[in-house]
């Protein structure tokens, strides 16, 4: 107890906070599992393209590999001290976009499901309510190809943030320029 008294001593106890562990594993993750389907992907299209394709062929591939090799750099630029020299509201408006992007398909194609094994929703046996082995099979690689890196991403952003003060805005920003984004390449595809 202190000279003060035990009010001095319980408002020095509310103000102190313990430092915020840097959790890197989620960046780290995100960035090795994104860099391995960018190298799998890559090589894919190589052999295609030595096969005869055309970059016509091959084009929207190739921005999506050109945009998942950006959110690398920006999983990495959240833990290396290079990253420092990137204004932390940009990094952290691109890690929730990153979220973003990769989460709301298989967020919704679990809710469509859900929906479906419930009795709330018919399927029409294409697309997300496709109930079919194929349409779970496709559920599955939803997942593994989008939903694994977006909840990485999440959690990236999460302990980005808390190391960060950044304001909520560019968390706002992040996510609905992530959704344009996402909009802007299924136009591209459709």
């Amino acid at each position: 107890m202190s000279i003060a008294g035990p009010a001095a001593s319980r408002a020095s106890l509310e103000t102190f906070r313990p430092p915020v562990p840097v959790r890197r594993w989620p960046a780290w993750a995100a960035a090795t599992y994104i860099g391995l389907f960018c190298l799998i992907t890559s090589t894919a299209v190589g052999w295609n393209m030595a096969l005869g394709a055309t970059w016509a062929d091959s084009g929207v591939v190739i921005l999506a590999i050109t945009l998942r090799l950006l959110t690398v750099a920006l999983a990495l630029a959240s833990v290396q001290a290079w990253g420092r020299r990137v204004p932390s509201w940009i990094v952290l408006a691109g890690l929730w976009g990153a979220a973003a992007v990769q989460l709301v398909y298989p967020i919704a194609e679990t809710v469509v499901k859900g929906l479906i094994l419930t009795g709330l929703m018919e399927p029409i046996d294409k697309g997300i309510s496709n109930m079919t082995p194929e349409g779970w099979f496709n559920f599955g690689a939803t997942w593994v190809v989008w939903g694994i890196p977006g909840v990485l991403f999440l959690l990236a952003a999460l302990s980005y943030r808390a190391r960060n003060p950044v304001k909520t805005r560019w968390v706002v920003l992040g996510i609905l320029g992530g959704a344009v984004l996402l909009g802007g390449l299924g136009f591209v595809i459709g």
